[in-house]
């Protein structure tokens, strides 16, 4: 056990080399008390420089750090080890470039300038790569386990492994997926689609990750593989998503016909609809209800009582799952207006279940989409177990089985608070609350956990409008990366602050430098703004080749293609001087975003062009 190999270190003095740090460390992360994390701490503290650059301890380290809940160190550590294989990869180009004609591929796209830093492939604290591919040490330390459940653990991680690998070589034949480094930042990836394409080619199109989404599979099973999870397709309900997560094991939190149609289309008859699929809406159409029957579905929820009667005539046999009502004041989009019973009235429901004779097998619960505060979970959970052991008393009899945690959880690397300090709070509180003896089988609907960064949107400036020519050669250079304020979603408020608004928009505008004209809009991908309280973050792309590494800004304003004059994407942001033809991409644009569009005016973002980093 890792416990022994730690006692080895008190016993006797180990000579310091890279199996023993890297064992060492590793152990440190599997014990995770408070003699590892003091332990750990000590032994990085005083680790010899010359094991300071090796990126198998390092990653071993930032993935200790990482179990004990210190992000921003584990996210220091990652940032040594990428600039140092930056470095690395550098030179080795230089020599190739001395020695060799330079090569076409996508692995030697020419590197963004600083100015163009795309940060969205940092992963901070959930560097798989390293974590699920050249982990040898962590093989070692597995093999000291002997008991059933790492053996177990450890097939399944190889299963996935392999999984992956299938799963890049489908792609590149299905899709014609490119492969990339890593390592390449977005912006040369960008860079060299836009090239490729003829001058005259001005549509937008989506570059698709498709690695990101068995990468986000892999850390949800490293950070919590007791939740089984069921991806909402509701944040985005492309076949190839669907396709990846199925092949990985996951299953799907389906929410219509339409979307059990999809999961159909993509994973044909063999699929195991009755265990990996949950019909997760509570207030259900009939016709809907009678297809998932059909099709062989057996898990659903409920929060009223006239869904429990409803479900009574057309779905007897469903398992299912009490809708509980958590507090969700701190997400950005709750639920618990439209959804969700409370504790009163779930003993009202499980007394009608009773009478009906419903197989109620557990509760669900969702905490509303971008949750900023992971303690709700944990005071949901002791709510959950509160109705858990009231539901199993005599006066009721019911045998609850099933837990569902719901979604809420972060699609971003960079947000706050980040997937693996979420995880550890949900992880603490169901081994008090609900432990592995009880065999509850525990699941959770992740949407824009999966979808959020996968794809990329590329867009052309079609048109432009110069106010003012006047050079702000007195103003401060400011980053290129800016964020895009949701105000267009202010024209929801009350009527007098709508006024204001309006004019406020309509005055910067006017007073705007610059205008431009892209060819997706606020009926398109920016929809989020409305919608989902998305801020977006916009890079620009000069098409015609420039030596200067920095650039003048101007007062800009950005408006979508269509002919309402409320297609407005950011009312006022800093960019240079841009020609048309000349290119603005968006990162994360995954979630709720082509979920949602439409095709008003004709125009809409139908090209994907796909990629897989290895």
């Amino acid at each position: 056990m890792p416990e022994k190999v730690l006692d080895l270190l008190n016993e006797m003095t180990i000579e310091p080399n890279n199996f023993t740090l890297t064992l060492l460390f590793n152990a440190c992360a599997r014990v995770a008390n408070d003699r590892a994390m003091r332990i750990g701490r000590k032994l990085l503290d005083k680790m010899p420089n010359d094991f300071r650059n090796d990126t198998v301890v390092l990653t071993s380290a930032a993935h200790m750090l990482m179990k004990f809940g210190e992000a921003e160190s584990a996210e220091h550590v990652v940032k040594v080890v990428r600039n140092r294989d930056k470095k690395r990869m550098a030179n080795h180009q230089h020599h190739r470039n001395e020695t060799s004609k330079p090569e076409t591929s996508y692995n030697d796209c020419q590197k963004a300038d600083d100015n163009e830093y795309d940060d969205t492939e940092q992963p901070v604290g959930t560097n798989l790569t390293h974590e699920f591919s050249f982990k040898d040490a962590n093989e070692i330390l597995r093999d000291l386990c002997h008991d059933q459940d790492e053996q177990a653990t450890k097939v399944k991680k190889r299963k996935q492994k392999f999984q992956v690998h299938h799963l890049q070589e489908l792609f590149e034949t299905k899709l014609g997926a490119k492969h990339v480094d890593y390592e390449q930042s977005t912006a040369s990836i960008v860079k060299k689609c836009c090239e490729e394409f003829s001058s005259d080619n001005d549509e937008p199109f989506y570059i698709v990750n498709l690695s990101h989404y068995a990468r986000q599979y892999l850390q949800w099973m490293h950070f919590l593989g007791r939740i089984h999870p069921f991806y909402a397709i509701k944040s985005n309900p492309k076949n190839f998503i669907i396709e990846i997560i199925a092949e990985l094991g996951g299953g799907f939190d389906c929410a219509s016909s339409e979307e059990l149609n999809l999961v159909r289309e993509t994973c044909g008859n063999n699929f195991d609809y009755a265990t990996r699929i949950i019909f997760a809406h509570p207030c259900k159409s009939i016709s809907h209800i009678r297809q998932f029957r059909q099709v062989g579905v057996q898990m659903t929820v409920a929060d009223n009582e006239d869904e429990l009667k409803k479900l009574k005539e057309h779905w007897p046999d469903a398992k299912v799952l009490l809708r509980l009502k958590p507090d969700d004041r701190h997400s950005l989009s709750p639920f618990s207006m439209k959804f969700g019973a409370n504790e009163r009235e779930c003993i009202t429901l499980l007394r009608l279940a009773r009478k009906l004779n419903i197989n109620l097998v557990g509760c669900s619960f969702h905490v509303g989409s971008q949750c900023l505060d992971p303690k709700v979970y944990t005071e949901t959970l002791k709510q959950a177990r509160r109705i858990f052991d009231i539901a199993q008393q005599d006066e009721f009899g019911f045998n609850f089985k099933i837990l569902d945690i719901g979604g809420g959880f972060s699609g971003y690397d960079w947000d706050k608070p980040s997937f693996p300090e979420v995880a550890k709070i949900i992880n603490n509180t169901l081994d008090k609350l609900f432990p592995k003896l009880e065999d509850i089988t525990i699941i959770s609907e992740p949407g824009r956990y999966f979808s959020s960064g996968g794809m990329t949107l590329v867009t052309r400036i079609i048109a432009r409008r110069i106010h003012n020519r006047v050079y702000k050669s007195n103003e401060k250079i400011v980053k290129l990366e800016r964020n895009i304020s949701g105000s267009t979603s202010n024209s929801f408020e009350n009527n007098d602050d709508s006024d204001n608004n309006s004019k406020s928009d309509k005055a910067l505008i006017e007073n705007a430098d610059n205008i431009y004209y892209i060819n997706d809009g606020i009926y398109g991908t920016f929809n989020a703004i409305i919608f989902d309280h998305k801020t977006f973050i916009v890079h620009y792309l000069k098409m015609k080749k420039d030596k200067k590494k920095k650039y003048p800004q101007f007062r800009s304003v950005i408006f979508g293609p269509t002919c309402d004059s409320t297609d407005c994407i950011a009312h006022s942001i800093d960019l240079p001087l841009l020609d048309i033809g000349d290119v603005l991409w968006f990162p994360g644009v995954g979630s709720y975003t082509n979920a949602s569009a439409s095709n008003f005016n004709g125009f809409q973002t139908k090209k994907y062009i796909f990629i897989w980093k290895k």
